[in-house]
């Protein structure tokens, strides 16, 4: 009775043996069909490091697909180790664009780590933990307004306030409703002052 291996069952026949076509024919058959694996992509290697020739072959196909992120090893990735390795040496890589995706330019990396709530000059604007951001106080029209330059600068809601302008009421007709209205003084003359409608004159003595 022929011995036979460990891992194909291949047929070892006994020096007493005769010599056998068939079992010759039977142990080519069989090395064709291992030299022929079916693949299983599925079959990640855990800690063994030996195996059949269709298991270790599964689980290199398992490695490919699981460093490619592909859902098939047959698959070709977007980007491949010699794109890789050129990004690497060259030291460069795209930017984002407003079309397209990117990486951040380090001068706009710089600007984002550099951010701020205080009113530092040539630095993005970022809220405080309470939501608030601060600037300074406006020079040009379309400057944004500090609170203390709002409170500086105009008449404060249910606040004692001196007015540091003339204030110059609506000239109107409309008697009967409360607003305001200009106090004209007649000091001298027998002709009063020119006024407007709604204003107030007072001759003094």
């Amino acid at each position: 009775m022929p011995k036979e291996t460990e891992n194909y069952s291949f047929k070892k026949p006994l020096y007493s043996d005769n010599a056998d076509i068939a079992v010759l024919n039977e142990n080519f058959d069989a090395i064709d069909k291992a030299f022929t694996p079916s693949l299983n992509s599925a079959q990640e290697p855990g800690t063994q490091y030996q195996g059949k020739l269709e298991t270790v072959l599964g689980w290199i196909v398992n490695r490919i697909k699981a460093i490619t992120g592909l859902s098939s090893w047959q698959g070709t990735p977007s980007v491949t180790l010699e794109d890789c390795s050129r990004h690497i040496n060259n030291g460069t890589h795209a930017n984002a664009t407003t079309s397209s995706n990117g990486f951040m330019s380090y001068t706009d990396k710089s600007k984002l780590d550099n951010a701020t709530s205080s009113y530092t000059a040539s630095r993005l604007m970022i809220r405080d933990s309470s939501g608030r951001a601060k600037v300074q106080s406006p020079s040009d029209n379309y400057d944004i307004s500090n609170k203390k330059y709002v409170d500086d600068n105009f008449v404060r809601k249910n606040a004692a306030t001196t007015m540091t302008a003339k204030l110059t009421a609506q000239s109107n007709t409309d008697y009967t409703t409360k607003q305001v209205r200009n106090i004209v003084l007649w000091t001298s003359g027998t002709t009063p002052p020119a006024t407007n409608n709604g204003d107030v004159v007072i001759k003094t003595f």
